[in-house]
């Protein structure tokens, strides 16, 4: 049984400091969905970057075009890996977050808020959200007003 005398009670994570196992089982476990889940993050930022390519930003339920302030604030909310800045090194950013990944199923780094879509990527996003007869599942966003793309080949 551990000193409890040695045990950090504020800790967020019970087996983060210096006395996590690198052998931890969760978090090895967690290891390829949350390297699975870095990828798209990391994707999703190259292909922001190049807003001519990839003219639509999808949401949740809202479509936008990729230079709508509300992709931009979205897009800031994957600190410390924003889109303009680094404060870490990405093998850091990685271990604390598989940390929290692993141990308390948060995430603050990766979380994919939004898919960048080309303009056909978009046309057939539209598509599996609306129903047989002409209903959607989805809104346009009401800030930036995208045109929704129809039949893009």
């Amino acid at each position: 049984m551990p000193d409890q005398t040695e045990y950090d009670y504020f800790s967020p994570y019970p087996n983060e400091g210096p006395d996590h196992s690198p052998d931890c089982t969760r978090c090895a476990d967690a290891r390829p969905d949350l390297e699975r889940i870095r990828d798209f993050s990391l994707a999703q930022r190259e292909r922001f970057a190049d807003r001519t390519l990839h003219p639509y930003v999808a949401g949740k339920t809202s479509l936008h075009r990729s230079s709508c302030t509300t992709v931009e604030d979205l897009a800031q909310q994957g600190r410390p890996l924003s889109w303009g800045e680094r404060t870490e090194s990405e093998a850091h950013v990685f271990e604390r977050e598989l940390l929290g990944f692993a141990h308390a199923g948060s995430l603050s780094s990766y979380r994919p808020n939004f898919t960048v879509m080309t303009a056909q990527e978009a046309a057939a996003w539209v598509r599996s959200r609306t129903g047989p007869r002409g209903g959607t599942r989805f809104r346009l966003c009401k800030t930036c007003t995208p045109d929704a793309p129809t039949n893009a080949a």
